[in-house]
């Protein structure tokens, strides 16, 4: 007979506790880009993502001053995909630059997903931690999964590892 296993009455069974920045709705995601078609396409590419066995939420921004408008209404941010040419060239370096200089937000991942470098492309970003830097003609959707899956993990061992 196989064997059982039985909770004490003392003992109650817990739910497993949420990682960090992963609230009951998934994992919090803020999408900054200026092009509608670029937050249809990410939410169809992200439609059935799970990362360690939970959705994404993802949050809609359309520029660099709505995303700091919003982001202290996001304790549990976890990722940011940023676009950098939006209401100015650099407006996403910018944005990266304070996100950067605001302790709150020192695990929170940051991806660069663009069409236009605006000043300086990759360069621009070689003094910001970011976690990865890519052209938006070079991302499909099984490439957006792992960018994503890689911010995700790096954002849990940044989260996990003591202050």
């Amino acid at each position: 007979m196989d064997d059982l296993l039985f909770i004490d009455d003392g003992e109650e069974a817990k739910p497993p506790a949420l990682s960090p920045a992963c609230n009951e709705a998934g994992w919090v995601v803020l999408v900054v880009d200026d092009d509608a078609d670029v937050h249809a396409v990410t939410r169809m590419a992200l439609h059935h993502f799970l990362f360690m066995g939970r959705p994404l939420q993802l949050v809609d921004c359309f520029s660099a001053r709505e995303a700091l408008a919003i982001l202290p209404t996001l304790p549990d941010l976890a990722l940011i995909l940023l676009d950098v040419v939006m209401e100015s060239e650099d407006a996403g370096t910018r944005l990266a630059r304070t996100i950067r200089a605001t302790p709150r937000y020192d695990h929170v991942q940051i991806i660069i997903r663009t069409a236009a470098g605006g000043y300086g492309g990759r360069g621009a970003f070689r003094d910001i931690p970011i976690h990865a830097f890519v052209w938006q003609s070079e991302v499909s959707k099984t490439r957006l999964e792992s960018l994503v899956s890689s911010a995700l993990a790096a954002y849990c061992t940044a989260s996990a590892a003591p202050a």
